[in-house]
Parts: structure tokens; sequence; C-alpha cells
């Protein structure tokens, strides 16, 4: 039997996934998934989170620097399997914003915006 897909709403800053936006002030994401592919999703959330808390001890180690950090790399790329999984399963609005935040372009993580830059 097909599991057939359902509208849920997905809030990307706190992991929440949705089938009735009113329950959250403001869904990030509206996707259509099947209740395994929410599952998917929810997974990589729980894996994120944990990323998430290794950055947050690696944090207190004052001399190590983000861009030597195993632990923030791998906190980003459960960011991006997050985003790749919300575009495939995401309307057209979506996929259009992933595609103009940039965060699944392979070179998104080389570009510093000016402002930033200018800061150095």
């Amino acid at each position: 039997m097909m599991e057939s897909k359902q509208t849920y709403f997905v809030d990307i800053s706190s992991g929440d996934i949705l089938q009735d936006p009113n329950q959250n002030a403001s869904p990030s994401f509206r996707i259509f998934a099947t209740p395994t592919e929410v599952n998917e999703l929810k997974m990589l959330f729980n894996g994120n989170y944990d990323d998430d808390m290794s950055t947050m001890r690696r944090a207190q180690v004052p001399f190590r620097q983000y861009h030597n950090s195993p632990e923030d790399n791998r906190y980003d790329q459960s960011m991006r399997d997050i985003y790749a999984k919300i575009y495939l399963l995401g309307d057209e609005e979506a996929r259009s914003h992933i595609t103009a935040i940039g965060v699944l372009d392979k070179t998104s993580d080389h570009h510093v915006r000016e402002d930033i830059e200018n800061l150095k």
C-alpha cells in the first residue's frame, strides 16, 4: 500500500513539523510528505540537535577556531541535509527560497557577504 502525501508546515528554527500551521506562529516552509518522509525529516532534525550540542561544547574551548572544527562542519552538513530534504518535499515557494539563500550551493561556503568581508 502506497502512503499518501499530506501537507505539513516546517519551522526550521524549532524543528517543528506540524499539520496545522496555526499551531506555530511562523512556519518556515510548506512541504508535501508521507509519514515515512516526515519521520526521515524528524531524524535529520534530531541529528542536527546533537550536532548543535557538540558545537556548544566546542565553543567553550577558546583556542579552537571555527574553521578548524569538525563539530561545526557536522552541524553545517546536517543543516544542508535538512534544507535538501525540505527542497525535495517543499512547495515552489520553499524551493525558491532555498535556492535564493544558496544553502545547497557547493560554493556558498566560500562566499562571504561584502559587508562581512569589510569587517576584516
